[in-house]
């Protein structure tokens, strides 16, 4: 990364809703509490008055709510990125496919044994249950020779052109094509009523206004 303009800025609520997580406890993750220390190394900190997280923490950020999805206790996710940190020796593997080189699952479960732990609690779940975690994390993210995540789809189903890019707009969704950001898209539709208008004003196809608006539409409903 090259300095701020390349690392992205979201704020909790921003990355609260990209990642589809609670903002309340995707705080937590980020800031901590009373005698538990933050689950992620923050790249940005404080902006202000405001708590912001870097596009690489995004994507740290995302791993850590598939996982909480899936049934996997906070307490055992600290202990596999602690883990995988000194593994690897890399600062922020879970925003890297370094872990999905190899047999990811195989690598999470050793992990998890290794401090004394059911990383799924057997009741309810399943080790199979990993295979479909561990898939749905390797997709819609494309990675540089490196290993580091480049950029992410967050909602490739509604809206497959709509990427999250940290060096463009300061990481907040964008039309790949266009590179405009899908919030000014929308807002523009919101004035004006017609796609068509907006395609006009932007010099973008219509689809693309579509699948902004699609796009914000379904943030602000997971909000």
């Amino acid at each position: 990364m090259n300095g701020l303009l390349d690392a992205g800025l979201f704020t909790i609520p921003e990355a609260a809703g990209l990642v589809g997580a609670d903002k309340r406890a995707l705080r937590v993750w980020v800031e901590g509490r009373s005698r538990q220390a933050p689950l992620i190394d923050n790249q940005i900190g404080r902006v202000g008055r405001i708590v912001a997280v870097s596009f690489t923490n995004l994507m740290e950020l995302r791993f850590v709510s598939v996982f909480v999805d899936a049934g996997v206790k906070l307490r055992v996710i600290r202990s596999i990125l602690n883990d995988v940190r000194e593994e690897f020796k890399r600062p922020h593997p879970f925003a890297t496919n370094i872990v999905f080189l190899t047999d990811g699952k195989r690598i999470f479960v050793q992990i998890a044994k290794k401090n004394g732990i059911d990383l799924i609690d057997y009741k309810t779940r399943n080790y199979e249950m990993l295979d479909v975690v561990i898939s749905s994390l390797k997709k819609d993210v494309k990675y540089d020779p490196t290993g580091d995540a480049v950029y992410w789809k967050p909602r490739p189903k509604i809206a497959p052109n709509v990427i999250v890019h940290p060096s463009f707009s300061f990481g907040q969704p964008i039309i790949r094509a266009s590179r405009i950001p899908t919030e000014a898209l929308a807002k523009a539709y919101e004035v004006e009523g017609s796609a068509g208008i907006v395609a006009e004003i932007y010099e973008v196809p219509e689809a693309q206004v579509r699948e902004a608006v699609r796009f914000e539409r379904e943030l602000r409903q997971a909000a």
